[in-house]
């Protein structure tokens, strides 16, 4: 069975319904563990649910988290 949790998440409001939202989410299958960086962006429904429109996961890797964090500060 495959199981999903979210261990962390961090959520930027802009506009007037919209948000982009960077997690660390954790993949349980079959006894192995993976855990991955979640980007999304996304708007809220008029409950307040949110839902996103767009998203890419990122290997939890330390180069990869400093390289993208460099290329966001240079464009």
């Amino acid at each position: 069975m495959t199981e999903f949790e979210k261990v962390r998440e961090l959520t930027h409001n802009y506009g007037t319904n919209s948000y982009l939202e960077v997690s660390r989410k954790r993949l349980t299958e079959e006894g192995r563990t993976t855990e991955f960086l979640f980007v999304s962006r996304g708007f809220y429904e008029r409950g307040g649910e949110k839902r996103w429109t767009k998203f890419v996961t990122l290997p939890d890797d330390p180069a990869v988290k400093e390289w993208l964090a460099g290329a966001l500060k240079e464009v």
